[in-house]
């Protein structure tokens, strides 16, 4: 580029002072034209710079979704039905996993709920009984209480042995503490029938829980597309086992509206200052030589990877000094009807409206690398 200016400066002295000689060239004048060409150069490579950047780093992104098989339990692939790059709608079937094992699970929790469900009357009905053997339990108590205050009353007369009215207050302590036992039996048996989540009987609610989960198991045994788009690179063979653990095959989701015709471009941390949205920018890419593509900036992604921090038990650390370049999502005016496969890459520049001649300057640079293209295209 500063040998494009300096040819062309020199071509604008060589045709006024020598093909047209519209002025005679003097020394004065040599010494003035020697010191305003480089200063001209480094003042509008300045101003490209700073208020009209580009960048060689323009992609197309796509978004993909990586399918793994959401199972509680490794299984095996049964059948295969995708095929691989062919347009599939959210929700056609992928591929399916053995269902017998899941549905095996999902029989034996059926029937353990059907058997907590007849659990729940035999919990009312120990209730029931606790609370009856409670009622004898205190009736005999007050019997005993009754022969002791007998017994007591005849001890004091002179009547009985001391001996007898022994055995009868341990008579009584004894069916005391049968009332208490019993007592504890019929808390026990009633918390554990008015155990309740709900309307439902936790012992109930628990096996459901797993019914449920048995029941998604079983679903999910059914592998399916998660939105419009298609598969590719499909390696995935009946009789392979699989798990939540790790992905089988990638998914490409189509490009929505917000994201269709979206291109992403980084730029050095200097001039990504007057980079602003709605910023005016143009785009070339290789695949269209010769065209110059205008749009729109969306956002300016004030993040770098450089600058995030995880949480981990050690100190951070700093790696070895690098430049950090900033992300620009630029909208492209015809990117609805534009073909950009995925890893599309190009330049991008975008202009601040401050020194006009310099974006002047950078639409020619833009441009002409656009025609370059047609010679390297094959590269």
């Amino acid at each position: 580029m500063m040998a494009a200016i300096f040819a062309s400066y020199a071509a604008l002295i060589w045709l006024v002072f020598a093909r047209l000689k519209l002025i005679r060239l003097s020394l004065p004048i040599a010494i003035v034209l020697a010191a305003v060409g480089p200063l001209f150069a480094f003042y509008i490579i300045l101003s490209m710079n700073n208020y009209h950047p580009s960048s060689t780093d323009a992609r197309v992104f796509q978004r993909v979704v990586q399918i793994t098989p959401h199972v509680t339990v490794p299984g095996r692939v049964e059948n295969v039905i995708v095929q691989p790059n062919t347009p599939l709608k959210k929700g056609d079937v992928l591929f399916t996993i053995d269902p017998r094992p899941f549905q095996f699970e999902v029989n034996r929790l059926q029937a353990a709920v059907a058997a907590a469900n007849q659990l729940v009357p035999q919990l009312k009905a120990a209730v029931e009984q606790a609370s009856a053997g409670v009622e004898r339990a205190e009736a005999q108590s007050g019997l005993a209480e009754a022969d002791y205050d007998r017994q007591k009353q005849l001890f004091a007369k002179g009547d009985i042995a001391q001996a007898a009215l022994d055995k009868f207050q341990r008579n009584l302590e004894t069916t005391q503490q049968a009332v208490t036992e019993a007592k504890a039996v019929e808390m026990k048996a009633r918390l554990a029938y008015e155990s309740n989540i709900g309307d439902e009987n936790t012992a109930v609610a628990q096996a459901r829980q797993q019914l449920d989960q048995a029941k998604y198991n079983l679903d999910e045994a059914t592998v399916r597309a998660p939105c419009d788009g298609y598969v590719t690179n499909l390696q995935l063979l009946p009789g392979a086992v699989v798990n939540a653990t790790a992905s089988v095959m990638p998914f490409v989701c189509n490009r929505d509206d917000a994201n269709r015709g979206v291109v992403v471009a980084t730029f050095m941390q200097g001039p990504y200052l007057s980079i602003k949205p709605g910023a005016y920018a143009e785009v070339v890419f290789p695949m269209y030589p010769g065209q110059v593509f205008p749009g729109k900036v969306l956002t300016a992604i004030d993040l770098a990877s450089e600058g995030q921090l995880t949480a981990t038990g050690l100190f951070p650390g700093i790696d070895a000094p690098h430049n950090a370049r900033f992300a620009v999502r630029i909208k492209l005016d015809d990117g609805d009807d534009l073909r950009l496969p995925a890893g599309t890459q190009g330049s991008a520049a975008v202009f601040s409206g401050r020194v006009q001649i310099a974006g002047v300057i950078r639409m020619a640079v833009i441009r002409a690398n656009s025609w370059l293209n047609y010679l390297f295209f094959s590269s």
